[in-house]
């Protein structure tokens, strides 16, 4: 992963500095169609709130880069926070919504459920996750 057309690439410390790309973001995710595209949106949110809350804990002017690449079957997103990290062994875990309550712990779960593929390595600090286009056939889930 990382070899095909770079689509978006921007560095970021915050949710505010984060938000004016959003549109640019999502409409790089045309080619997933409406419905695939805005739930790649929403992984891909997810992983940069992880970073950003998560990772930010020990410094938050670290930052995070964010990558998105055109991979010619697959549009895929590199999430990479400079600051701490976070462990995840990538299994679904179906109860994880039963708590309505509950404030955090379910980005993970969402990403997993939503994306074709997706790794989390550098102990944490690295998020890559993949959609397939439509008329691929899915790929494993990088457990």
């Amino acid at each position: 992963m990382g070899t095909g057309r770079l689509l978006v690439e921007i560095r970021f410390s915050s949710i505010e500095q984060f938000a004016p790309h959003r549109d640019r973001i999502l409409s790089v995710f045309r080619d997933l169609g409406e419905r695939r595209g805005m739930l790649f949106f929403l992984a891909l949110n997810e992983a940069v709130n992880n970073a950003l809350i998560h990772g930010g804990r020990a410094d938050p002017d670290e930052g995070v880069e964010l990558s998105v690449r055109d991979e010619g079957d697959k549009i895929c997103a590199v999430v990479r926070n400079c600051g701490g990290c976070f462990s995840h062994d990538l299994k679904p875990d179906p109860g994880v919504f039963d708590d309505g309550l509950r404030e955090s712990g379910r980005g993970v779960q969402i990403i997993l459920h939503i994306v074709d593929w997706c790794r989390i390595s550098e102990s944490g600090r690295l998020v890559s996750l993949c959609m397939n286009k439509p008329g691929t056939i899915s790929g494993d889930r990088g457990e």
